[in-house]
């Protein structure tokens, strides 16, 4: 499905990402904490398409044993550093924000959660990101970091599972960048930009067809009140230029003000037979 595509794309460029040394741990850490549920730390990543070949082969770089099989990366040793950083998590320590590296580390965690729990959705059909979490611990440390980065999420309980969901597209567009999918985000600007513009195309058509419609409405109004004039015995007291003007109008209920100044002899400006309509009008209505 296209919007798998989108997500699995924006996986891959996660995993080739260039960590350092300490935000590789942050990303491992990340990877494994949205693996694991409250009883037990998994090493088990269920990551589908491409990105899992290219996580493993992420891992291997760092040296971190582990096995690709049916979908799911099994990292057959977690390094003892992740192991107590996910277990602190999991007991509800909140991060130190100094750890974080300015935002390097805290990036590269939400890089991790991504891989093993996000989907991204196809951005022609919805701006969503969604992580999904097996335990209130989790969710807690990812929002917290989420807020840290500036992103403002929603969370919601399915079934036993924690939800983090933003559909905000800047959120989304930042998301993408902070955890260093940075094609897949300019292909999200992209479709933001196209969809702005159809957005905008639509809005002026509308306007067109408003302003058609109540100009119509309009003559449709000066028609009545203008042949009611006429027949009047003072619209026979009428000077030329008035008279010429009330004529046009009934036989060009659909033309603007501006068409029908033109229609003038000689031709006048919009506002000129704007000010002749407006006295056509106010001696129709005192009728």
């Amino acid at each position: 499905m296209k919007g798998t595509y989108f997500s699995d794309n924006a996986k891959y460029e996660i995993c080739k990402v260039r960590y350092t040394a300490s935000s590789f741990e942050w990303f491992l850490a990340g990877l494994i904490l949205a693996s694991s549920d409250a009883e037990k730390i998994s090493g088990k990543v269920k990551v589908s398409g491409k990105a899992a070949g290219r996580l493993t082969n992420l891992l291997n770089d760092w040296k971190v044993e582990n096995t690709l099989k049916d979908g799911k990366v099994y990292i057959d040793k977690i390094p003892e550093g992740v192991m107590k950083r996910v277990g602190s998590f999991m007991a509800g320590d909140l991060p130190d924000e100094k750890e974080f590296n300015g935002h390097v580390n805290s990036r590269a965690f939400l890089g991790g959660v991504t891989i093993a729990s996000g989907h991204i959705s196809d951005p022609d059909n919805t701006y969503k990101v969604e992580l999904h979490l097996k335990s209130e611990e989790a969710c807690k440390i990812v929002f917290s970091i989420l807020s840290y980065e500036g992103i403002a999420p929603g969370i919601t309980r399915r079934g036993g599972i924690w939800c983090i969901r933003f559909k905000n597209g800047d959120y989304v567009s930042d998301f993408l960048g902070m955890t260093g999918a940075d094609s897949a985000r300019l292909s999200f600007e992209n479709i933001r930009i196209e969809h702005e513009i159809r957005k905008q195309i639509t809005r002026e058509v509308n306007c067109d067809d408003g302003n058609t419609r109540r100009q119509a409405e309009a003559g449709a109004s000066r028609y009545e009140l203008f042949e009611k004039l006429l027949r009047s015995e003072r619209g026979k007291e009428l000077p030329d230029e008035l008279l010429a003007a009330a004529r046009a109008s009934i036989d060009n209920p659909g033309a603007s003000i501006a068409e029908l100044g033109e229609m003038m002899t000689p031709p006048i400006s919009k506002s000129g037979m704007n000010n002749r309509l407006k006295k056509l009008m106010r001696i129709a209505q005192d009728l």
